[in-house]
């Protein structure tokens, strides 16, 4: 991973610029990218530039967000197709995705963890993953972004019936499952992440309320809970895993890439801290509230 940080480039003074510890930060990071690529084998290296943007302070909203670009003429983005990461950048762009933080918040940038604070590396595992691929871009009208490109994820993604919410021509087929108010179910139907998980499809994220920026690009927190997945769609302050589930393992193996081997299990103590708090994965800005 190859970063830019604006806030850096513009001399602001705060953020991954701050006098104190910006360049702590910027550590922590890179180290959380590592903890990410660390799980990937490929016949060449790639590089993926992300574009680290203006921070926030607040603590009002996401955690951070982040998200791959978009391309207007395909069906599917162009930008990681397969999951398989190109060596260039299309025309015109200057980087693969990008990503906000908001140091508002309580974060620890280290391996020991305080149980009011949150794991700055395993959320950036979290919102890289997201520049990668691990990302719907389905609307809650059924409209992909960028005039209805859909990610390469999308094609995974059916109702309760096994009904695909995008066809193989780019076409949205689930009709109105994302805002009739009741039957809004969505799983990832990979054959891989199928396997992995006993035969069953993998419960997406997918409240009753579309929820923008969350919905369909996680797993569903409800079922899953959130101590021991890194892509469920919110996380509690404290130490949490840093290693990806089988499952999760899996829906990278769908997603066109190939896999590290597991590496051997280390004991952690999870410490459940005081709010739970919302990921995102778009470049649009989702504000949340706190929960108990």
């Amino acid at each position: 991973f190859e970063f830019d940080f604006v806030d850096v480039n513009t001399s602001s003074g705060s953020g991954f610029d701050d006098a104190t510890l910006g360049s702590t930060r910027r550590a922590s990071l890179a180290a959380g990218a590592s903890l990410l690529g660390d799980i990937f084998t490929t016949a060449a290296a790639r590089t993926v530039k992300i574009e680290v943007k203006a921070s926030e302070s607040d603590g009002g909203g996401s955690l951070a967000s982040a998200g791959g670009l978009t391309f207007t003429n395909s069906v599917y983005n162009l930008n990681l197709p397969s999951g398989v990461i190109q060596s260039g950048l299309h025309s015109g762009q200057s980087s693969h995705g990008s990503m906000t933080w908001d140091f508002g918040y309580t974060w620890d940038l280290d391996d020991d963890i305080a149980s009011g604070a949150f794991d700055f590396k395993r959320v950036a595992m979290h919102e890289l993953s997201h520049v990668l691929g691990f990302s719907s871009y389905i609307g809650s009208d059924g409209s992909g972004i960028a005039t209805n490109a859909y990610n390469y994820f999308d094609q995974f993604l059916t109702d309760a019936s096994g009904n695909k919410l995008v066809d193989s021509s780019g076409v949205y087929q689930g009709g109105t499952i994302l805002t009739d108010g009741s039957s809004s179910d969505v799983y990832f139907s990979g054959a891989n992440a199928m396997a992995a998980n006993g035969g069953q499809r993998v419960h997406m994220y997918s409240p009753v309320t579309y929820s923008s920026g969350s919905s369909l690009s996680h797993l569903d927190t409800d079922f899953y809970g959130s101590t021991d997945y890194i892509m469920t769609h919110a996380v509690s302050a404290g130490a949490s895993v840093r290693e990806f589930t089988a499952i999760e393992r899996a829906i990278w193996q769908d997603l066109g890439y190939t896999l590290a081997a597991v590496p051997e299990p280390e004991t952690t103590t999870l410490l459940m801290g005081w709010a739970f708090l919302i990921f995102t994965n778009s470049r649009r800005r989702v504000r949340t509230v706190s929960r108990g």
